[in-house]
């Protein structure tokens, strides 16, 4: 299990003039070649080797959108089924065999508890989790708590996100970590790996909840789901609390990420 605390470094955004549309989609065109051809598994690129760094944004964006894409693209499959098995219901139907199993499946995978009896609240409980995280948001949180792909936990570890692990012996320790500390920073054999346990941290993560709503809301008025908003669940993200979230509002608002949202 791992959570995510404040206490990692972490690189505030600086104004930057909006991508060129050609460039961007060469360099995502490359990062998806990497992606197939190393199976998704591709070791973190050398960014602080740029000494442009207009360069070395539009090579970590431009690298990392491709993992965001796919992780993103799973978790849409999944809500698929379900809103699927929920339209059915909706329509008097009862879940059969093979819906139950995909119902149980999805429920153990985000992390909430089945209940005897499965019904239309506890399937948009379920929906509230399963969802995307906006790519804004995530290329944000990911510059931002790794310093562009520059840390040590991201050279050693492919963690973007400052995400912990408790179980000794299987993450990195920090340099000077408190004495009697028993956390260190989760290791991931992947890039892809890091995403997919960020996005799972704030699809079933209690500290979350608010994000979750946020999201929740801006679909029922059929809204496109902003990092701008989502971010305003991340209160507890870090324990800089509301200036952390302005921190990654302004880096989305200054690399006009959100062009790559909806």
């Amino acid at each position: 299990m791992t959570t995510r605390s404040g206490t990692l470094p972490s690189v505030p955004g600086s104004a930057s003039r909006r991508f060129k549309p050609i460039t961007i989609a060469a360099v995502v065109a490359v990062g998806m070649l990497l992606l197939w051809g190393r199976g998704c598994r591709s070791s973190m690129p050398d960014f602080g080797a740029y000494e442009n760094v207009q360069e070395k944004k539009d090579a970590f964006f431009g690298y990392l959108l491709p993992h965001i894409e796919a992780v993103n693209a799973a978790i849409l499959a999944d809500r698929a089924d379900l809103q699927a098995i929920r339209d059915d219901m909706a329509e008097g139907d009862s879940p059969g065999w093979l819906d139950r199993r995909r119902l149980g499946q999805l429920t153990e995978d985000y992390d909430l508890e089945a209940p005897e009896e499965i019904s239309l609240g506890f399937v948009d409980r379920l929906l509230r989790r399963v969802d995307v995280v906006a790519p804004s948001l995530v290329l944000a949180q990911a510059a931002n708590e790794s310093a562009w792909g520059t840390s040590r936990f991201a050279r050693q570890g492919n963690n973007l996100f400052g995400m912990r692990t408790y179980e000794p012996g299987t993450g990195i320790v920090p340099t000077g970590q408190p004495a009697g500390a028993t956390w260190e920073v989760a290791a991931y054999p992947s890039v892809r790996g890091s995403i997919d346990a960020y996005a799972h941290n704030l699809n079933t993560n209690d500290s979350y909840r608010q994000m979750r709503r946020i999201r929740a809301d801006l679909r029922l008025r059929d809204q496109t789901i902003s990092g701008l908003a989502l971010a305003g669940g991340l209160l507890r993200y870090s324990e800089r609390g509301a200036e952390y979230v302005a921190i990654i509002r302004s880096m989305i608002r200054s690399n006009d990420l959100d062009q790559y949202d909806g």
